[in-house]
């Protein structure tokens, strides 16, 4: 099988998440949605990529992959959204990150924007609105854990 660029960045954020001291298994979420991982049994994990290399990193989302996320949500599942940014970082989004960034009910493409600047930490905005506070580096992947 032809390895494809989505392969690579889904896989720098999920060997950091095998190697963590609480992963016992991992399972794809859906059987539809490329990028939805089942960790532990209990933690939906939905990864995205930007390849370049320079902040910042603009992530697009359909309206199916809102309503992927959504659907999660609404079931009360743990829920973490992973933007690989290039080879730089993965940011990871808990629910209450997620929904001040996307809009869940929100209908068309929408988009998560993370800027790193040199030394600095990640400055996360979407088409819903902006965090409060960044988020490290060094997050990602205990937030999954916890």
């Amino acid at each position: 099988m032809k390895i494809q660029d989505q392969d690579l960045f889904h896989g720098a954020a999920l060997t950091q998440i095998v190697q963590h001291e609480s992963f016992k298994a991992l399972n794809r979420g859906s059987k539809t949605k490329y990028g939805h991982y089942l960790i532990n049994t209990n933690r939906h994990v939905f990864v995205k990529y930007r390849k370049p290399n320079q902040s910042p990193w603009q992530h697009t989302f359909s309206e199916d992959e809102i309503d992927a996320i959504a659907n999660q949500i609404k079931k009360r599942q743990k829920v973490f959204l992973c933007l690989v940014c290039g080879k730089t970082t993965v940011c990871a989004l808990r629910i209450a990150e997620i929904k001040r960034v996307l809009d869940m009910k929100g209908e068309g493409q929408q988009w998560v924007r993370v800027e790193v600047p040199k030394g600095g930490r990640c400055h996360v905005s979407g088409s819903n609105g902006r965090l409060a506070k960044t988020v490290a580096h060094s997050a990602f992947p205990e937030k999954v854990f916890v």
